[in-house]
Protein backbone atom coordinates (compact mmCIF):
# COMPACT_ATOMS: atom_id res chain seq x y z
CA UNK A 1 0.00 0.00 0.00
CA UNK A 2 3.18 2.41 -0.74
CA UNK A 3 0.21 4.80 -2.79
CA UNK A 4 -2.07 4.90 0.19
CA UNK A 5 -3.17 8.58 0.25
CA UNK A 6 -3.07 8.81 4.34
CA UNK A 7 -0.88 8.28 7.15
CA UNK A 8 1.74 5.82 6.02
CA UNK A 9 0.75 2.01 6.61
CA UNK A 10 3.19 -0.61 7.68
CA UNK A 11 3.10 -4.31 6.90
CA UNK A 12 2.65 -4.88 10.72
CA UNK A 13 -0.22 -2.29 10.55
CA UNK A 14 -2.05 -4.05 8.30
CA UNK A 15 -1.19 -8.11 9.83
CA UNK A 16 -2.87 -6.17 13.08
CA UNK A 17 -5.55 -4.84 11.04
CA UNK A 18 -6.27 -8.26 8.81
CA UNK A 19 -5.80 -10.09 12.67
CA UNK A 20 -8.73 -7.94 13.97
CA UNK A 21 -10.96 -7.77 11.33
CA UNK A 22 -10.96 -11.77 11.22
CA UNK A 23 -11.64 -11.83 15.22
CA UNK A 24 -14.32 -9.37 15.05
CA UNK A 25 -16.13 -10.81 11.84
CA UNK A 26 -16.00 -14.75 12.39
CA UNK A 27 -18.66 -13.69 14.65
CA UNK A 28 -20.35 -10.65 14.57
CA UNK A 29 -22.31 -11.33 17.55
CA UNK A 30 -19.29 -11.46 19.70
CA UNK A 31 -17.42 -8.48 18.22
CA UNK A 32 -16.92 -6.64 21.51
CA UNK A 33 -15.50 -10.43 23.09
CA UNK A 34 -13.08 -11.56 20.42
CA UNK A 35 -10.22 -9.20 20.33
CA UNK A 36 -6.31 -8.28 19.32
CA UNK A 37 -5.10 -6.94 22.82
CA UNK A 38 -2.54 -4.46 22.24
CA UNK A 39 0.61 -4.93 24.31
CA UNK A 40 -0.27 -2.14 26.82
CA UNK A 41 -4.33 -3.73 26.68
CA UNK A 42 -3.20 -7.15 27.19
CA UNK A 43 -1.19 -6.00 30.52
CA UNK A 44 -3.94 -3.69 31.57
CA UNK A 45 -6.13 -6.64 31.48
CA UNK A 46 -3.86 -8.97 33.83
CA UNK A 47 -3.77 -6.06 36.14
CA UNK A 48 -7.33 -6.21 36.13
CA UNK A 49 -6.98 -9.96 37.00
CA UNK A 50 -4.76 -9.02 40.06
CA UNK A 51 -7.28 -6.14 41.30
CA UNK A 52 -4.43 -3.69 40.92
CA UNK A 53 -4.20 -0.95 37.88
CA UNK A 54 -1.43 2.02 37.02
CA UNK A 55 -3.79 5.03 36.61
CA UNK A 56 -5.39 7.61 38.99
CA UNK A 57 -7.82 5.77 41.07
CA UNK A 58 -11.39 6.71 39.53
CA UNK A 59 -14.22 4.82 38.34
CA UNK A 60 -16.18 6.71 35.12
CA UNK A 61 -19.23 6.68 33.54
CA UNK A 62 -18.33 7.23 29.60
CA UNK A 63 -21.12 8.60 27.24
CA UNK A 64 -20.35 8.03 23.61
CA UNK A 65 -22.73 10.56 22.08
CA UNK A 66 -20.85 13.40 24.13
CA UNK A 67 -17.55 11.32 24.83
CA UNK A 68 -17.68 12.75 27.95
CA UNK A 69 -17.04 10.38 31.06
CA UNK A 70 -18.97 10.91 34.71
CA UNK A 71 -16.64 10.55 37.87
CA UNK A 72 -19.05 7.89 39.53
CA UNK A 73 -16.52 7.00 42.79
CA UNK A 74 -12.49 8.38 43.50
CA UNK A 75 -10.45 5.83 45.43
CA UNK A 76 -9.26 6.86 48.88
CA UNK A 77 -5.55 7.85 48.66
CA UNK A 78 -5.47 7.60 44.78
CA UNK A 79 -3.76 9.57 43.04
CA UNK A 80 -7.43 11.03 41.68
CA UNK A 81 -8.32 12.02 45.36
CA UNK A 82 -4.90 13.49 46.17
CA UNK A 83 -5.06 15.97 43.07
CA UNK A 84 -8.71 16.90 43.99
CA UNK A 85 -10.74 14.60 41.83
CA UNK A 86 -14.38 14.69 43.20
CA UNK A 87 -17.16 12.30 42.58
CA UNK A 88 -19.63 13.93 39.90
CA UNK A 89 -16.88 15.94 37.94
CA UNK A 90 -17.13 15.17 34.29
CA UNK A 91 -13.85 14.61 32.67
CA UNK A 92 -14.31 16.60 29.17
CA UNK A 93 -10.89 15.65 27.31
CA UNK A 94 -7.64 13.48 28.49
CA UNK A 95 -4.30 15.03 27.28
CA UNK A 96 -6.39 16.73 25.09
CA UNK A 97 -7.86 14.15 23.21
CA UNK A 98 -11.90 14.16 22.47
CA UNK A 99 -13.52 11.17 22.25
CA UNK A 100 -17.17 11.96 20.99
CA UNK A 101 -17.70 8.58 19.48
CA UNK A 102 -15.52 6.14 21.17
CA UNK A 103 -15.84 4.17 23.58
CA UNK A 104 -14.90 3.81 27.35
CA UNK A 105 -11.96 1.24 26.70
CA UNK A 106 -10.29 4.41 24.62
CA UNK A 107 -10.34 6.74 27.56
CA UNK A 108 -8.97 4.22 30.00
CA UNK A 109 -6.23 3.62 27.81
CA UNK A 110 -5.24 7.18 27.43
CA UNK A 111 -6.34 7.57 31.19
CA UNK A 112 -4.00 4.69 32.23
CA UNK A 113 -0.53 4.23 31.51
CA UNK A 114 3.32 4.10 32.95
CA UNK A 115 3.70 4.84 36.54
CA UNK A 116 5.28 7.77 37.77
CA UNK A 117 4.14 9.40 34.18
CA UNK A 118 1.80 12.82 34.38
CA UNK A 119 -1.94 12.59 32.50
CA UNK A 120 -3.71 15.71 32.41
CA UNK A 121 -8.03 15.98 32.51
CA UNK A 122 -9.94 18.80 31.84
CA UNK A 123 -12.80 18.22 34.47
CA UNK A 124 -16.22 20.29 34.16
CA UNK A 125 -17.06 20.87 37.44
CA UNK A 126 -20.50 22.53 38.04
CA UNK A 127 -20.07 25.87 35.69
CA UNK A 128 -15.97 25.82 35.81
CA UNK A 129 -13.33 24.42 34.00
CA UNK A 130 -10.33 23.13 35.58
CA UNK A 131 -7.23 21.70 34.41
CA UNK A 132 -5.77 18.70 36.57
CA UNK A 133 -2.26 16.91 35.86
CA UNK A 134 -2.39 13.64 37.99
CA UNK A 135 0.77 11.50 37.98
CA UNK A 136 0.02 7.71 37.21
CA UNK A 137 1.17 4.76 40.21
CA UNK A 138 -0.08 1.51 40.93
CA UNK A 139 -3.90 1.51 42.34
CA UNK A 140 -5.20 -1.66 44.56
CA UNK A 141 -8.63 -0.92 44.24
CA UNK A 142 -11.40 -2.33 47.07
CA UNK A 143 -12.67 -5.30 45.51
CA UNK A 144 -15.22 -6.77 48.62
CA UNK A 145 -16.35 -4.29 51.19
CA UNK A 146 -18.77 -5.09 53.70
CA UNK A 147 -21.50 -3.30 56.15
CA UNK A 148 -23.89 -4.15 59.01
CA UNK A 149 -27.29 -3.20 58.32
CA UNK A 150 -30.14 -2.99 61.06
CA UNK A 151 -31.87 -6.16 61.84
CA UNK A 152 -28.46 -8.27 61.74
CA UNK A 153 -28.13 -7.93 58.38
CA UNK A 154 -25.18 -8.37 56.60
CA UNK A 155 -23.98 -6.74 53.66
CA UNK A 156 -21.54 -7.54 51.07
CA UNK A 157 -20.81 -5.58 47.73
CA UNK A 158 -18.58 -7.58 45.04
CA UNK A 159 -17.02 -4.91 42.65
CA UNK A 160 -15.26 -7.95 40.36
CA UNK A 161 -13.95 -11.26 40.30
CA UNK A 162 -10.24 -11.34 40.40
CA UNK A 163 -7.26 -13.14 42.45
CA UNK A 164 -8.29 -10.79 45.39
CA UNK A 165 -11.92 -11.38 45.29
CA UNK A 166 -12.10 -14.49 47.17
CA UNK A 167 -9.99 -13.79 50.26
CA UNK A 168 -11.79 -10.53 50.42
CA UNK A 169 -15.40 -12.62 50.72
CA UNK A 170 -13.81 -14.85 53.13
CA UNK A 171 -12.25 -12.41 55.53
CA UNK A 172 -15.70 -10.03 55.18
CA UNK A 173 -18.29 -13.08 56.13
CA UNK A 174 -16.11 -13.82 59.14
CA UNK A 175 -16.81 -10.08 60.49
CA UNK A 176 -20.19 -10.24 59.53
CA UNK A 177 -20.33 -13.49 61.63
CA UNK A 178 -18.41 -11.73 64.23
CA UNK A 179 -20.84 -9.15 64.87
CA UNK A 180 -23.90 -10.94 64.46
CA UNK A 181 -25.37 -11.25 61.22
CA UNK A 182 -28.31 -13.34 61.10
CA UNK A 183 -28.94 -12.89 57.12
CA UNK A 184 -26.97 -11.36 54.24
CA UNK A 185 -27.08 -8.79 50.81
CA UNK A 186 -24.75 -9.76 47.99
CA UNK A 187 -24.72 -6.65 45.77
CA UNK A 188 -23.53 -7.42 42.51
CA UNK A 189 -24.66 -4.16 41.20
CA UNK A 190 -21.96 -3.15 38.54
CA UNK A 191 -20.35 -6.27 38.66
CA UNK A 192 -18.72 -7.13 35.24
CA UNK A 193 -17.53 -10.05 35.84
CA UNK A 194 -13.71 -10.70 35.50
CA UNK A 195 -12.00 -13.66 36.11
CA UNK A 196 -14.14 -17.14 35.54
CA UNK A 197 -11.69 -19.64 37.91
CA UNK A 198 -12.11 -16.32 40.47
CA UNK A 199 -15.83 -16.16 39.91
CA UNK A 200 -16.52 -20.26 40.49
CA UNK A 201 -14.14 -19.57 43.38
CA UNK A 202 -16.24 -16.90 44.67
CA UNK A 203 -19.60 -18.52 44.02
CA UNK A 204 -18.67 -21.50 46.45
CA UNK A 205 -17.83 -19.28 49.26
CA UNK A 206 -21.95 -18.96 49.42
CA UNK A 207 -23.41 -22.38 47.96
CA UNK A 208 -24.01 -25.81 49.93
CA UNK A 209 -21.68 -28.35 48.61
CA UNK A 210 -22.52 -30.21 45.66
CA UNK A 211 -24.69 -27.06 44.12
CA UNK A 212 -24.04 -26.45 40.96
CA UNK A 213 -22.41 -22.96 39.71
CA UNK A 214 -22.17 -22.89 35.86
CA UNK A 215 -21.83 -25.47 33.26
CA UNK A 216 -19.11 -24.85 29.98
CA UNK A 217 -18.90 -26.69 27.00
CA UNK A 218 -16.01 -26.27 24.83
CA UNK A 219 -15.54 -27.06 21.29
CA UNK A 220 -15.05 -30.76 20.72
CA UNK A 221 -15.02 -31.80 24.61
CA UNK A 222 -17.87 -32.88 26.77
CA UNK A 223 -19.61 -29.96 29.18
CA UNK A 224 -18.24 -29.64 32.11
CA UNK A 225 -19.72 -28.82 35.49
CA UNK A 226 -18.48 -26.38 38.21
CA UNK A 227 -20.27 -27.55 41.64
CA UNK A 228 -19.42 -26.08 44.98
CA UNK A 229 -17.68 -28.26 47.67
CA UNK A 230 -19.71 -26.43 50.95
CA UNK A 231 -19.67 -22.98 52.17
CA UNK A 232 -18.63 -22.83 56.08
CA UNK A 233 -19.45 -18.96 56.98
CA UNK A 234 -23.60 -17.81 57.10
CA UNK A 235 -23.67 -20.96 55.02
CA UNK A 236 -27.70 -21.00 56.11
CA UNK A 237 -29.12 -17.68 56.76
CA UNK A 238 -31.43 -15.85 54.36
CA UNK A 239 -29.80 -14.28 51.34
CA UNK A 240 -30.84 -11.44 48.68
CA UNK A 241 -28.97 -10.57 45.65
CA UNK A 242 -28.75 -7.11 44.19
CA UNK A 243 -28.27 -6.83 40.39
CA UNK A 244 -28.65 -4.44 37.45
CA UNK A 245 -27.94 -3.54 33.59
CA UNK A 246 -24.21 -3.56 34.52
CA UNK A 247 -24.21 -6.68 36.26
CA UNK A 248 -22.40 -8.75 33.28
CA UNK A 249 -20.71 -12.32 32.89
CA UNK A 250 -19.25 -13.43 35.97
CA UNK A 251 -21.90 -11.34 38.33
CA UNK A 252 -24.81 -13.10 36.23
CA UNK A 253 -23.91 -16.50 36.53
CA UNK A 254 -23.13 -16.02 40.13
CA UNK A 255 -26.41 -14.68 40.86
CA UNK A 256 -28.11 -17.56 38.63
CA UNK A 257 -26.50 -20.25 40.77
CA UNK A 258 -27.23 -18.13 44.20
CA UNK A 259 -30.63 -17.84 43.23
CA UNK A 260 -31.20 -21.88 41.89
CA UNK A 261 -28.58 -23.13 44.41
CA UNK A 262 -28.98 -21.60 47.69
CA UNK A 263 -32.51 -20.23 46.94
CA UNK A 264 -31.49 -16.09 47.24
CA UNK A 265 -34.01 -13.80 46.35
CA UNK A 266 -32.68 -11.57 43.66
CA UNK A 267 -33.83 -7.49 43.43
CA UNK A 268 -33.19 -5.03 41.01
CA UNK A 269 -33.14 -4.90 37.09
CA UNK A 270 -32.26 -7.21 34.11
CA UNK A 271 -28.77 -7.64 33.82
CA UNK A 272 -26.35 -7.31 31.07
CA UNK A 273 -26.48 -10.19 29.29
CA UNK A 274 -22.99 -11.56 28.43
CA UNK A 275 -22.51 -15.74 29.17
CA UNK A 276 -19.51 -16.09 27.33
CA UNK A 277 -16.28 -17.46 28.36
CA UNK A 278 -13.13 -16.03 26.34
CA UNK A 279 -9.44 -17.07 26.31
CA UNK A 280 -6.14 -14.99 25.32
CA UNK A 281 -3.37 -16.48 23.60
CA UNK A 282 0.45 -14.45 23.39
CA UNK A 283 1.89 -13.59 20.03
CA UNK A 284 5.37 -13.45 19.77
CA UNK A 285 5.83 -9.57 19.07
CA UNK A 286 3.57 -8.63 22.29
CA UNK A 287 0.28 -8.93 21.47
CA UNK A 288 -2.46 -11.31 22.07
CA UNK A 289 -5.86 -12.56 20.46
CA UNK A 290 -9.16 -12.93 22.97
CA UNK A 291 -11.91 -15.10 21.89
CA UNK A 292 -14.70 -16.64 23.10
CA UNK A 293 -14.53 -20.32 23.30
CA UNK A 294 -17.78 -21.32 25.41
CA UNK A 295 -21.13 -20.08 26.36
CA UNK A 296 -21.72 -20.61 29.59
CA UNK A 297 -24.55 -22.07 31.15
CA UNK A 298 -26.59 -21.66 35.04
CA UNK A 299 -27.93 -24.89 37.04
CA UNK A 300 -31.31 -25.14 34.89
CA UNK A 301 -28.90 -25.60 31.62
CA UNK A 302 -29.85 -22.56 30.13
CA UNK A 303 -27.91 -19.55 28.84
CA UNK A 304 -29.15 -16.03 28.98
CA UNK A 305 -26.18 -14.82 26.70
CA UNK A 306 -28.06 -11.43 24.83
CA UNK A 307 -30.98 -11.60 27.20
CA UNK A 308 -29.62 -10.88 30.59
CA UNK A 309 -31.23 -12.55 33.90
CA UNK A 310 -34.04 -11.25 35.55
CA UNK A 311 -34.70 -10.25 38.71
CA UNK A 312 -37.39 -11.79 40.94
CA UNK A 313 -38.45 -8.50 41.89
CA UNK A 314 -37.73 -5.33 39.82
CA UNK A 315 -37.01 -2.23 41.32
CA UNK A 316 -35.45 0.30 39.11
CA UNK A 317 -33.04 3.32 40.27
CA UNK A 318 -31.51 6.76 38.91
CA UNK A 319 -27.94 5.39 37.87
CA UNK A 320 -26.41 8.62 39.56
CA UNK A 321 -28.46 7.85 42.54
CA UNK A 322 -26.44 4.58 42.20
CA UNK A 323 -23.60 5.96 42.21
CA UNK A 324 -24.21 8.11 45.31
CA UNK A 325 -25.47 5.32 47.15
CA UNK A 326 -22.73 3.09 46.28
CA UNK A 327 -20.42 5.88 47.94
CA UNK A 328 -22.28 6.26 51.27
CA UNK A 329 -20.79 4.32 54.29
CA UNK A 330 -23.40 5.09 56.88
CA UNK A 331 -25.89 2.82 56.57
CA UNK A 332 -28.81 4.87 57.64
CA UNK A 333 -28.15 7.13 55.14
CA UNK A 334 -27.60 4.33 52.76
CA UNK A 335 -30.62 3.07 53.11
CA UNK A 336 -32.80 6.37 52.65
CA UNK A 337 -30.90 6.61 48.67
CA UNK A 338 -31.03 3.13 48.15
CA UNK A 339 -34.65 1.77 46.86
CA UNK A 340 -33.12 -1.47 45.79
CA UNK A 341 -31.09 -1.81 49.29
CA UNK A 342 -34.45 -1.08 50.99
CA UNK A 343 -36.30 -3.39 49.23
CA UNK A 344 -33.91 -6.28 49.85
CA UNK A 345 -33.83 -5.44 53.63
CA UNK A 346 -37.55 -5.58 53.82
CA UNK A 347 -37.09 -9.17 52.39
CA UNK A 348 -35.54 -10.21 55.13
CA UNK A 349 -37.17 -8.61 57.43
CA UNK A 350 -39.88 -10.47 56.73
CA UNK A 351 -37.99 -14.02 56.53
Amino acid sequence: MQSYSGTPVTEDDLFRAAVQGMLEHVDPSRASWNKLLAPDELQALHADLQGEVVGIGTEIEFDPATGYSDVRNVFPSSPAEKAGVLAGDTILDVNGKLFKGKTQKDVLSEIRGKAGETVTLTVLRADKLVTMPIVRAVVSYEVVRDMMLPDSIGYLRVRSFNAKTRPGIDADLGDLASRGAKSLVVDLRGNPGGGFDDAIASAEAWLPSGATIARIQKQGEKEKTFTAKGATVLANVPMVVLIDGETSSGGEFVTAALQQGRHAQVVGTRTFGKWSLQTVDDLPNGYAIKYTISLIRAADGKTYDGVGFLPDIQVDMDKKAGWAAQRELDPTKRLAIDPQLRTAVAILRAK
